[in-house]
């Protein structure tokens, strides 16, 4: 029974002595990046790396900074909630057969959040003609993700008895960028930015495995049995610093061409993972706790930007188009520990992906009206899965007496898919057609669908489950140009 062999590897992983544990999965909730920024921004898919004349494009292209002609200070804050689901639906009422198991997932809803989300400002010089150098700050949270998942399955055991799984998540991570840039104008006609972004790191996750007989399942157990309940929780911190380089050209007024380019983020973090193992094979334990901790370093990828903007309209309407495409080369990805680098991983699990973005607005007087789309690709490949038994990274290997000594241990596969967003927004500016102050409130929906493939317990007889992470956003930002 595969049980059994989840308490063989949980019984083993208590007498360890591991010291270290990394995979490429802790690795890629540092390099998950949700649509955030402005509420102009986000109601425009992102598609504004061209166009600039927003803050948000200080990461994606440094150079949209230069096109501001006017200082500018703004903040952002949103209400979010999501929702977890498996695709297709399987409830308690509704459950699906595969591989032998039938499963259900309780379906859930989180609480709606309040988050603050961006505050930025740019300081504009001239030569008094039509040359700006210009100075930005800005403060974003790229990633603000809390969530649940619930998963319920049964199958029978070797003897051909019922048994009854359960398994549990909550993840939660947040990753904020503080970004400083410096960039130029030269007459209207080409723009050269460049970024520096220090980034902080904030990830957490616990989660259950609970695996029993239930009254009257078997004969030996007429009251039920547990044969496994063990908590295991992780949580990291650190920091990390990028650099990005952008232009933007403008051949005739109404066309902007706009290219970028991103260095990797080092990241220095730090991991602390420990197990609480309460029962085993119907034997009580006292809920010990095994930790383990680990600081390792991982490198993500280079990253091109290509962009373009296309502005038409008279003096009471005015329209502009935003279109942007990212390729992100994940496979470039490095994960080490001192000296020692993981070369079963990166390369392997991870995939180049690209992302897609595409928005508009139209201005009529003093008030806009967007819309957008933006399309993430998975970077994983489909076969990816945690490895876990490299000596170096988690622990495994032999003792002085050639046993096995077991390392870390997980019991879930978590690949995350595509992520489609569909954005909309409204704005106001008190005077669209002044070079003076101005005041302006923006406000933005999001819908975003993310999927994910998870599989509980790494073994192929186990089926893999789509679940869907649905996010509804509805963001604010007011600021002043002067």
């Amino acid at each position: 029974m595969k049980t059994n062999r989840l308490t063989i590897t949980v019984l083993a992983m208590t007498m360890s002595l591991a010291v270290s544990a990394q995979t490429s999965f802790d690795a890629a909730k540092l390099y998950e990046e949700e649509l955030n920024g402005t509420a102009r921004y986000v109601a425009m898919g992102g598609a504004m790396g061209a166009l600039g004349s927003d803050i948000s494009v200080i990461s994606h292209n440094p150079a949209g900074i230069g096109t501001y002609h006017q200082s500018d200070i703004n903040l952002s804050v949103s209400t979010f909630g999501s929702s977890v689901s498996t695709d297709p639906l399987a409830t308690k009422a509704h459950q699906i057969t595969s591989n032998g198991r039938t499963y259900y997932s309780h379906n859930t809803m989180s609480d709606i959040n309040m988050s603050f989300d961006n505050i930025s400002a740019v300081f504009s010089g001239s030569d008094g003609g039509s040359n700006y150098l210009n100075f930005a700050m800005s403060y974003r949270k790229l990633q603000n993700m809390d969530r649940d998942l619930d998963y319920v399955d049964a199958f029978n055991d070797a003897d051909g008895y019922e048994v009854w799984r359960e398994y549990k998540d909550h993840q939660r991570n947040k990753i904020h960028s503080f970004d400083f840039n410096l960039s130029c104008n030269l007459s209207d006609i080409v723009y050269f930015g460049w970024t520096l972004g220090i980034l902080s790191t904030d990830t957490w996750s616990e989660g259950y495995f609970y695996d029993y007989y239930g009254e009257g399942m078997h004969p030996d157990h007429p009251q039920g049995l547990d044969y496994t309940a063990v908590d295991k929780m992780n949580q990291g911190e650190g920091t990390g610093w990028n650099m990005a380089f952008g232009t933007i050209i403008r051949p005739i007024p109404a066309l902007r061409l706009g290219a970028a380019i991103k260095s990797p983020t080092y990241y220095k973090q730090y991991l602390e993972y420990a197990d609480y193992l309460y029962a085993v094979m119907g034997e009580q334990k006292d809920g010990n706790k095994f930790p383990n901790s680990v600081d390792y370093k991982f490198s993500s990828p280079w990253s091109l930007d290509l962009s373009a903007g296309l502005t038409f309209g008279g003096s009471k309407v005015n329209c502009a188009l935003g279109a942007e495409y990212e390729k992100h080369f994940t496979q470039r990805s490095s994960l080490s520990i001192g000296n020692t680098r993981l070369e079963n991983q990166g390369s392997i699990d991870y995939k180049d992906f690209s992302v897609l973005k595409a928005g508009f607005e139209m201005n009529i007087s003093n008030l806009s009206i967007r819309g957008g789309y933006n399309y993430k690709e998975s970077m994983f490949n489909d076969a990816s899965y945690p490895y876990l038994y490299d000596t170096d990274f988690n622990g495994w290997g032999t003792d002085t007496n050639g046993n096995l000594v077991v390392g870390r241990t997980d019991f879930q596969i978590d690949r995350l898919g595509k992520t489609h967003n569909f954005t909309a927004g409204l704005g106001y500016c008190s005077a669209p057609d002044n070079d003076g102050t101005q005041f302006y409130i923006d406000l933005a929906y999001l819908h975003g669908i993310r999927n994910s493939v998870v599989n509980v317990n790494e073994y192929i007889e186990d089926p893999d489950v789509n679940y869907n992470y649905k996010t509804d956003k509805v963001m604010l930002t007011i600021g002043w140009n002067f």
